[in-house]
């Protein structure tokens, strides 16, 4: 999954310091789900692009479940979830006193 946001106003690096990310640096954070990736393809003073990807192992997903056998390990709502996913990596990168 893929988040996007940029911004054209002068100076748009200043999306850097709203985000408080550093624009110059890939900031990632291990999910209970996956990784979760932030980085910032294009940064200028006059558009700046920040890029949140998400990668969800499902694998992983069906080994942390609590049910020793159930047939959700082959049939769940997970590809149904990414909003939910998605959400829980935007709290991770932006809460406040997120490192």
């Amino acid at each position: 999954m893929l988040l996007s946001i940029s911004t054209t106003h002068y100076p748009a690096t200043d999306l850097g310091y709203l985000l408080h990310k550093n624009p110059k640096k890939v900031h990632q954070k291990s999910l209970a789900f996956g990784m979760a990736t932030l980085f910032y393809p294009e940064a200028s003073e006059s558009r700046t692009t920040a890029v949140m990807a998400v990668d969800v192992d499902p694998v992983a997903l069906v080994r942390n479940s609590t049910d020793a056998f159930s047939l959700s390990q082959y049939v769940n709502d997970r590809p149904y979830a990414a909003s939910s996913f998605l959400s829980v990596a935007i709290s991770a990168f932006f809460r406040l006193g997120a490192g």
